[in-house]
């Protein structure tokens, strides 16, 4: 039963990917839950209850904004607790702020979307928040591609140890664009599997390099094949770049 009484809060963050290995907790290994709940519970003086994420991410990969709720046992000074929160501090998270909400509310169904995007340097130089590949893409050629993603399909063969039971996903947008060598692909859908996205620039890059057929991928996309997509793209070129909250 909820207890009416709680502080319930919708936590909103962004953190740096190389610094994690993954949202969820690791038994001796740093994580975005780890972090952010010990930044919580410092605030609070308190216990942060029923910690959960909007979005998992994996190992590497970075966020510009993801979403948590929690709630707290009364007294709270939730000024105070809001304020502290949001101090910057050298824990690998940022834009760190505390939205209090009804009891009612919680990081699963908050999402009415997701964007995502992913770096690809062409002209291979070190980049913490890109794939360096390089080598040279047809860029057309994966703008094409990526058209035939759009709408809704079963993204069964584009996930890799996902147990979500549902693979139908609806993608709104697949933008490529590139800029002094680098290749950005800007992917916004109701919802993904783990792994899509990264596949999803994988079978982009290897058909932009000659090395995929686009008709093998949207082969497997329209049969809903559970394998034979190319291995995912690294971790480190991921950033969840935005939650689409459903309307209040």
């Amino acid at each position: 039963m909820a207890r009416l009484d709680r502080h319930q809060y919708l936590i909103h963050m962004g953190y740096d990917g190389s610094r994690f290995f993954g949202v969820a907790p690791q038994p001796g290994l740093p994580t975005v839950a780890d972090a952010l709940r010990q930044r919580l519970e410092d605030a609070a003086g308190q216990r942060a209850r029923a910690l959960s994420f909007t979005a998992r991410t994996d190992r590497g990969v970075w966020a510009e904004h993801n979403m948590a709720t929690c709630w707290f046992l009364p007294p709270m000074d939730r000024e105070a607790f809001e304020a502290q929160v949001a101090e910057e501090r050298d824990d690998g998270l940022v834009a760190v702020r505390a939205e209090a909400t009804g009891f009612h509310t919680h990081a699963r169904n908050v999402s009415a979307g997701k964007w995502y995007r992913y770096r690809v340097r062409m002209d291979g130089r070190a980049d913490s928040r890109a794939w360096p590949l390089g080598r040279p893409l047809d860029v057309e050629m994966i703008r094409n591609l990526a058209g035939r993603f759009l709408g809704t399909h079963d993204f069964n063969a584009y996930r890799y140890k996902c147990s979500a039971p549902n693979s139908v996903k609806t993608l709104t947008h697949f933008d490529v664009s590139e800029h002094d060598g680098v290749v950005v692909f800007d992917i916004q859908g109701d919802g993904f599997l783990r792994h899509m996205v990264r596949k999803l620039v994988a079978v982009c890059v290897l058909t932009g390099l000659g090395e995929y057929e686009a008709d093998r991928a949207i082969h497997l996309l329209d049969t809903g094949a559970s394998r034979g997509t190319p291995k995912a793209a690294p971790p480190e070129g991921l950033t969840l770049m935005k939650i689409h909250r459903v309307p209040v």
